[in-house]
């Protein structure tokens, strides 16, 4: 996955428009479908102001290009999935966002915990 297919699947799993993404970020649409198509590569502020645009860091949006081995591919989202981007989910997205590193892993690990013991109940 190149940056530009990052960033619209970023973006489109958000529900955000391609507009209103590149408003927000300072740019017009054309310039961001051209960035997405991979057409066009964003410089590093433009990226910064993309990622800022959908309230999610470079390094979310470079991790999707480059996934860490920590990456737990069984629970991986595929293509044909969708995820519901509720209320809730907007407020975990935008609080993850705030966090730093140690406290990012934290919730990681805090949600597989949670899935351990919800599997073990059932």
């Amino acid at each position: 996955m190149e940056i530009g297919a990052a960033i619209r699947h970023t973006r489109e799993g958000l529900g955000l428009k391609l507009e209103t993404v590149a408003m927000e970020a300072g740019f017009d649409a054309g310039n961001l479908s051209r960035i997405e198509t991979g057409k066009q590569q964003p410089t590093i502020a433009r990226l910064q102001n993309i990622a800022r645009a959908m309230q999610v860091s470079v390094a979310d949006l470079f991790n999707m290009i480059e996934p860490t081995a920590a990456t737990d591919s069984r629970h991986a989202l595929h293509d044909s999935e969708t995820v519901s981007y509720n209320d809730d989910l907007q407020v975990i997205r935008r609080g993850y966002t705030t966090l730093d590193a140690h406290h990012r892993r934290t919730v990681v690990e805090f949600i597989k915990m949670l899935n351990r013991l919800q599997r073990d109940d059932n």
